[in-house]
């Protein structure tokens, strides 16, 4: 939007006078907002991208890399509020114990024994400003009030096949095997 003020290139593409007025910045940012708050029109447009690419013969969907990017959040740190969240059990663990049983059985030995399921809860920092960020201590990053964009790549020619976007203090491979899975079923990849 600074452009805008002194490129007359700018100006003269947008019908815009010398003279006229220019939108503030946070209008374009808010009207976004407003009109796609409840819609999922860009996840449709990435995934029609990705079927063009596929199409093309761009992705395989045999092999994909997934990792995460820290992104800072526009919060105050010392702006927050604390919250007790109860953790999240993954949700794999239950089937990997039922598998290790019968594999336990089948050579003879006894089951493990049951864990009593003792929901355990944390204490985190929810930012005032932006609640829908989360807080991140990493080794080696600054603390702070971030989100973490999960990327998945396919290997044939590097094309992004999936972006995901969460609190930052969210690990990484809570999202992972739900995202693969949407992939899997979205696209029909192996």
């Amino acid at each position: 939007m600074r452009d805008i003020q002194v490129n007359l290139a700018y100006r003269w593409f947008l019908g815009l006078n010398i003279t006229d007025s220019i939108p503030d910045h946070s209008t374009l940012s808010q009207n976004r907002n407003r009109r796609f708050q409840n819609s999922n029109i860009f996840q449709e447009i990435f995934d029609e991208i990705v079927f063009l690419a596929i199409s093309k013969k761009l992705v395989k969907g045999e092999v994909l890399y997934t990792d995460s990017t820290h992104l800072k959040a526009n919060a105050n740190k010392k702006k927050f509020d604390r919250k007790d969240v109860e953790g999240t059990a993954k949700g794999y663990l239950q089937e990997l114990e039922d598998d290790i049983n019968k594999d336990r059985v089948k050579h003879g030995r006894k089951k493990l024994k049951e864990k009593p399921d003792t929901p355990k809860t944390k204490n985190i920092k929810v930012s005032k400003t932006d609640p829908g960020s989360g807080y991140l201590y990493r080794d080696n990053k600054e603390e702070s009030f971030a989100y973490l964009d999960h990327r998945t790549v396919d290997s044939k020619y590097n094309i992004i096949t999936d972006v995901h976007v969460t609190k930052g203090n969210i690990h990484d491979s809570i999202p992972y095997i739900d995202r693969l899975d949407y992939q899997i079923d979205k696209f029909g990849f192996n």
